[in-house]
């Protein structure tokens, strides 16, 4: 019965260990940064090919959310002009390269998480030494922290996705108003909707879709 409970205890030991390992690195390659798209995605010149790099393990706010600027130019401070070398983990459904961003002797990918510029991106990583760098930061309101409940940028990229679910709703209803003025489409759902000083109800295929509600 011991050994058995031993056995039990080293299993878990071990798939704890495993689920909290930092991701494998399957290369890495080295050059000038001389982009920064925003606070987790940069562009990188390797001889003379520009390789887009999403830094693995964080997720930092969009360019329509708020810090979204702070987050990009905390980067960009960081990397930007610099010689870094990026250990390779994947690629991500978008083609660009996933890995931790290295210079000098900083990992870029823990310093924005430390400083309060991104989020520790758990979906996809569960390290700890990163988890316990979020934690940090929010106890310090360090950067977007300062606001009590920041929207993470998951749940921003969902609600602007949203428009396009009622868009289909109002294709099933056939509502759709269209201001003749600027020639918009808007769906039933949308504030605009019969709203404008000029318009008439028309079909999905006229006009301009609302960049609100998706037409």
């Amino acid at each position: 019965m011991k050994l058995r409970h031993s056995t039990a205890i080293a299993v878990l030991l071990l798939s704890s260990f495993v689920l909290a390992a930092p991701p494998k690195i399957i290369s890495e390659f080295s050059g000038k940064v001389i982009g920064v798209s925003d606070g987790d995605t940069i562009k990188v010149l390797v001889g003379k090919e520009t390789i887009t790099v999403r830094l693995e393990a964080i997720d930092a706010p969009e360019k329509g959310q708020s810090y979204g600027d702070k987050s990009k130019k905390a980067l960009s401070d960081a990397v930007f002009g610099k010689n870094v070398t990026v250990k390779k983990t994947g690629i991500d459904r978008y083609g660009r390269s996933l890995g931790f961003v290295v210079v000098g002797p900083t990992e870029a990918n823990a310093k924005m998480i430390e400083d309060g510029w991104a989020w520790h991106y758990k979906e996809y990583n569960n390290e700890e030494r990163l988890a316990k760098l979020e934690e940090a930061a929010r106890k310090a309101k360090r950067g977007l922290w300062a606001d009590d409940k920041p929207l993470p940028p998951w749940e921003y990229r969902a609600r602007q996705r949203a428009p396009q679910v009622e868009s289909k709703a109002a294709a099933a209803s056939g509502q759709y108003w269209l201001n003749t003025s600027s020639n918009v489409r808007h769906n039933e759902k949308c504030e605009h909707f019969q709203k404008t000083k000029k318009g008439r109800l028309c079909e999905r295929s006229e006009g301009k879709p609302c960049g609100i509600c998706g037409g």
